[in-house]
């Protein structure tokens, strides 16, 4: 080889044809198949989310049913397919037979390193309540629970064979139909697939996608919808202010451990 005018040589480093930017990533009709995938997801959420708001805001526009009413167990109207017990609320004799409490508690370790981490529990109180030879627990506060006793008479309100309703010593105790909750659970995933399209379009590396601080976009993502939640269905400041605060240190989180590395 000769050498190039005034002795020195001249380095040629190979790049593999000028492709060592794509190292890692998937090829690019895969990318794309994932995003088309992520795309679908989030359409099928997007109905399934209209779907539950319509469902939910059906209930809470529905009035009480008559007295003596709608008596017919809450699956005459799925088998039978419409009746009055679609369009109002039910109500359900029942009777007071037990009461419990307890702690349900959550771990978060998400702070790292030997014994970090904390720990956070909630006190439930339930009472048990019998109706139509069938008994449920349901949740009250402090105060029905150091008061009820078993024969207390209460009411159980049901909306299409689901318990929405009790009302037990003159207090009314309100839960959230399951179309309610539901919606919740679709808007997260919708949130991940719109992460993961997001994903495949701009980075499609593997490495990425499973890096330690991409674990951080699931809880991201529950907050987000959490808060998406809150805005259709509406909730106390309370819970607007936790549901900020987590959705704030989740994006925080997510953020530094990037930075981090």
């Amino acid at each position: 080889m000769r050498a190039p005018p005034g002795g020195h040589h001249r380095i040629v480093k190979s790049t593999g044809c000028g492709r060592g930017g794509n190292r890692g990533r998937l090829p690019v009709w895969l990318r794309w198949l994932v995003a088309l995938a992520a795309g679908w997801g989030v359409f099928v959420c997007g109905q399934q989310i209209a779907d539950g708001y319509a469902a939910t805001m059906d209930y809470r526009d529905a009035p009480l049913c008559a007295a003596g009413g709608g008596n017919g167990g809450g699956s005459g109207s799925a088998a039978g397919g419409g009746g009055d017990e679609d369009a109002c609320v039910r109500r359900e004799a029942g009777t007071v037979r037990d009461s419990r409490t307890g702690e349900q508690c959550s771990y978060d370790g998400s702070s790292g390193g030997a014994g970090g981490g904390t720990t956070t529990c909630t006190t439930y109180y339930d009472v048990k309540v019998e109706r139509n030879a069938r008994t449920d627990w349901l949740a009250v506060d402090s105060g029905t629970y150091d008061e009820a006793g078993a024969g207390d008479p209460a009411e159980v309100r049901l909306w299409q064979g689901e318990i929405v309703g009790l009302q037990v010593l003159g207090r009314t105790y309100s839960y959230e139909p399951s179309s309610q909750s539901g919606v919740l659970w679709q808007l997260a995933v919708g949130c991940l697939a719109l992460a993961v399209g997001a994903w495949a379009v701009l980075s499609g590396r593997l490495s990425e996608l499973f890096a330690f601080h991409s674990f951080g976009l699931l809880f991201v993502a529950f907050g987000t919808a959490w808060l998406a939640s809150l805005a259709l269905f509406g909730g106390h400041w309370p819970t607007w202010a936790f549901a900020s605060v987590w959705t704030g240190f989740a994006v925080f989180w997510t953020v530094s451990a990037r930075r981090m590395g």
